[in-house]
């Protein structure tokens, strides 16, 4: 199969999503968006597990540099975003898929399209996907976390800056081990809905009740600290919950049981890159890079990446 798209975004994480629609509002309609997971949204992520509801990736936003923008103004008038208790700070009304899902409502959007590499056409780019679909492209922004990207890219037949590869290979992320519990008790957090611990194996916890995300009460997601996902990473998951029995057993009084693990290789950048919020590689052809990691590391940035990375397409 080979279809000509104007723009294909690789990636529908929030900073992808949003270098589309920054694209389309200024006139590009050729614009496919593709995912190798099933769902979308990246980090924006939400599970349901007997009967009730997880956000099992980033558990709250600040909106910072971005509140004046259009889209999250959008997103709070319909309700999809709200203000906690806590000032400046958002989550998903309906989990933090949520968001990611009215975003995109009106992109469109390739599931289960993982890209392997990219080849040289005479007027165009090829994408090589796992599922053997082999479809022309003029640009390409990659939004996935840049160690995907970086080995896309070296698997591939095209001419890109041998110097910012350098420099993006100085990246690196956290990983991240979740747990979801569903307790027979109610716990007490320090916040409305969520604890952050400095030290120990758990970065943080929060009451998806609380949160509003679960109908269900006592469903807690707990995010492992960098230290122990990092050191615990390629365990498996009963490997891993073993190792965090007793200190489950004292938050939850023993009455708990373990509904569902994740695994993030991909979670908060360890290191940023300084030159700009987003990059273009590609020497023959526009190939952008975008993603949180060229900027804080947080939603706001992510959002600004993707902006950036349009910015540059439109003007090339």
């Amino acid at each position: 199969m080979s279809t000509d798209n104007s723009v294909s975004i690789i990636g529908c994480g929030i900073s992808g999503i949003f270098a589309a629609l920054q694209l389309k509002k200024s006139g590009i309609e050729n614009i496919q968006l593709y995912d190798k997971s099933r769902g979308l949204g990246g980090r924006l992520a939400t599970r349901r597990s007997n009967d009730g509801k997880f956000d099992h990736g980033i558990q709250y936003i600040k909106l910072d540099t971005v509140a004046d923008l259009p889209e999250i103004k959008s997103l709070i008038r319909n309700n999809i975003l709200k203000e906690t208790k806590i000032s400046n700070l958002f989550v998903g009304n309906d989990g933090m898929t949520s968001i990611a899902k009215f975003l995109a409502k009106n992109l469109n959007i390739s599931k289960e399209f993982k890209l392997i590499h990219i080849d040289s056409d005479l007027n165009s780019m090829v994408m090589n996907f796992e599922n053997g679909q082999r479809i022309h492209t003029n640009s390409i922004v990659l939004s996935s976390p840049v160690k995907q990207s970086i080995e896309i890219l070296e698997k591939s037949n095209i001419n890109i800056d041998s110097l910012k590869l350098a420099d993006i290979n100085q990246l690196e992320y956290f990983p991240a081990i979740i747990i979801m519990v569903e307790s027979e008790v109610s716990i007490d957090l320090e916040n409305e809905f969520i604890q952050e611990y400095a030290t120990g194996n758990f970065s943080s916890i929060t009451d998806n009740f609380k949160k509003s995300i679960s109908k269900k009460e006592n469903f807690y997601t707990l995010v492992c600290s960098h230290n122990f996902s990092n050191e615990n990473f390629e365990n498996d998951y009963e490997s891993i919950n073993s190792r965090l029995k007793n200190e489950l057993d004292l938050i939850f009084n023993r009455k708990y049981k373990i509904l569902s693990n994740h695994k993030w290789r991909y979670s908060t950048p360890k290191n940023f890159y300084t030159l700009d919020s987003s990059i273009n590689i590609g020497l023959d052809r526009f190939v952008g890079m975008c993603g949180d990691i060229f900027t804080n590391g947080k939603f706001d940035g992510a959002i600004r990446s993707g902006i950036s990375v349009a910015s540059k397409l439109l003007a090339k």
